[in-house]
Formats: C-alpha cells, structure tokens, sequence
C-alpha cells in the first residue's frame, strides 16, 4: 500500500491487529458477547478481512491502519454505547486565543464533528453571528442539543454535504484521525474556504500515541482512530489543495493529567486480557470495584511517569494547526 499522504512505498510496520483483538479493545467479551460478536464480524467486513496492519511512512511521518478505511456509522453504534465529549480541550482555548489576537470577524463558520456544541458557544455572538454557524455531527442525541441552541446542524459528512457558499472559518477538532479518503477531504475544505479563509485542526499528538502503546498503555486503535497526523504530513496534505500550514503547536504536557489517563488506559488495555483481575472487575464489577483495581495497579506506572516527565515537552495530548487559504 501506498502512504495515503505522499504516496510513498517506504512504510515501517508498526504491529498488526486481528478483528477479534479490535472488537475486544471497544467491547468485552466477557461481559457483553453478542455485542461483542456483532462488532467482530462488522470489523471483518470494513477491512475485508480478518487484520489490519499499522504502519509508519518513512517520508512524511505519517502512521495509518492497512487497511486505510474508516469506521462507520454501524460500528460507532455498536463500539459505544453513548456518545460523550469533554467539557473543555486546550484547542478550544488555543483557536479563542489566536481569533482574538488576529482580530477574526466572520459571517459564516463551519465545524464538522462539533459535538454539544462546546467549542460554537465559545464564539458565537462574539466572533460570528450564531445565525452564520453550521455545525456538522452524526450523533442524534447532540443533534437535539445543537439544534436547542439555534445552531444550523447537519447529520452529514462534510465531503458531500450540500452546502452552498464559502466560511470564513473551518474547524476540525478531534475529528481528521478518524477519516479516510483524505485527499477528498482537502480538496472539498480548500472549496469552502474564500481567500483569506482560515483553517483550524486538532488531532491526538502521534508521538503521545506511541509512547502510550509502547508502554502497556492503550492501542490508538482502528478503525476508530486510522491516521496519526504530523506537521509534515498535515503541511504536505493541505499545500496540495491550496492550503497553507501557518502555525502548529503541541499542547503543553500535564503530568497530573498524563497520570489520571494513564491509570485509566493502562487498566482498560489490561482488562483486555482474559483470565486478568483488571477483565474481570469491567466484566461483572461496578463503576467502584472498576476504580479501585485500576488504583491498585498504579504504583506500577512509576516507572512510565518518570519516563514521561523525561519526553514531557513532546507529549502533550495535541496538535494543534493553523491553515490559511493560499
């Protein structure tokens, strides 16, 4: 397979997942197994397959799943039993931070994945009229929360969704790791930007990724998760459809929130693993029983916070970039 950002042939693999190992990773056998069976086999029919490969490209750093195809709408629902999104993230606050430095006024923005709505509330009415946002997400039940807040929403991809005109901004937090056909998407986002327009993006930060799976903590797994995005990568992508990369950034490191996910991803890639106190509390205990035996093994990630406050400055949970149209 070709790298789906530079088309290189130069590819590390970094390890291969079976469909049983993914389906394991969203939803536990042993506690739901028919769900568990139905995701199995709709994970087999997404890669046409029973694995999936991941591999790294040696030319623009960019790391993505073999197959390169994204999850759908059957395999969120059946993945997650709920949506849930955070109160707050730092690239909220970062892209508030450079509209206001830049004196950003628009008549029309667009934000695809938006959620509950946390980022819009940040700048309607104060960079953009809330009747000028569109907001873009698959979820019924946000659907209802963004439509109880007057935002215009679409339950659409925003590749082909039927929007007409230009938007002052765009934004995608969260959202680019998730998608395939990456050229598709670039193409169209470089179509609803005007001259001038600009571009946000946050994706997970690759090199925080690895050092999570490298140190027994969660899989940045597919098809949920099925690119890694770099500043190289992000700058080749967007300068071939006429989108200029002007500032990236990695979110400051944490320790005390690197620590509070790290007790939690490394008890959920336990858990994984049949036979083990960690599957059977997620299996048949309560939220309690679940804390307490992921407390329990804290003390032995010593070792890899010592390790992380070493890597600190490379880890944060992040990246963060700026385009502009060229």
């Amino acid at each position: 397979m070709n790298c789906p950002v530079c088309y290189s042939r130069s590819l590390n693999k970094y390890y291969e997942l079976s469909a049983q190992d993914a389906a394991q990773h969203f939803v536990l056998r042993e506690h739901d197994p028919e769900r568990y069976c139905k995701l199995e086999s709709h994970i087999r029919e997404l890669w046409g397959g029973p694995l999936c490969t991941v591999r790294r490209c040696n030319a623009c750093s960019f790391v993505f799943s073999d197959p390169y195809v994204a999850g759908d709408r059957e395999f969120y629902n059946l993945a997650y039993h709920r949506s849930t999104y955070p109160d707050e993230k730092w690239e909220y606050r970062r892209t508030v931070e450079e509209l206001r430095s830049s004196g950003f006024r628009a008549r029309r923005v667009l934000e695809a994945g938006s959620g509950f709505g946390l980022f819009l509330d940040k700048i309607a009415d104060q960079f953009v009229p809330r009747a000028g946002i569109t907001a873009l997400e698959y979820s019924d039940q946000a659907v209802r929360v963004l439509r109880s807040k007057n935002y215009a929403v679409r339950q659409q991809d925003v590749r082909d969704a039927g929007i007409i005109g230009e938007f002052d901004g765009v934004f995608l937090f969260q959202v680019l790791e998730h998608m395939d056909h990456v050229d598709d998407l670039f193409a169209r986002l470089g179509q609803l930007l005007p001259k001038d327009g600009q571009l946000f993006v946050a994706v997970p930060n690759a090199r925080r990724l690895q050092f999570n799976e490298d140190n027994g903590s969660l899989l940045d797994c597919p098809p949920n998760h099925i690119g890694r995005w770099s500043a190289d990568a992000l700058r080749l992508i967007g300068s071939r459809h006429g989108l200029r990369l002007d500032q990236h950034e990695i979110e400051p490191f944490s320790l005390a929130e690197f620590i509070k996910e790290d007790i939690a991803y490394a008890y959920l890639r336990r858990s994984q693993q049949r036979g083990t106190l960690s599957n059977w509390s997620r299996a048949r205990g309560g939220t309690w029983t679940r804390r307490l035996v992921a407390l329990l093994s804290a003390p032995r990630r010593l070792g890899v916070w010592r390790k992380a406050v070493g890597s600190g400055a490379d880890l944060g949970g992040s990246l963060w970039a700026k385009f502009s149209k060229a």
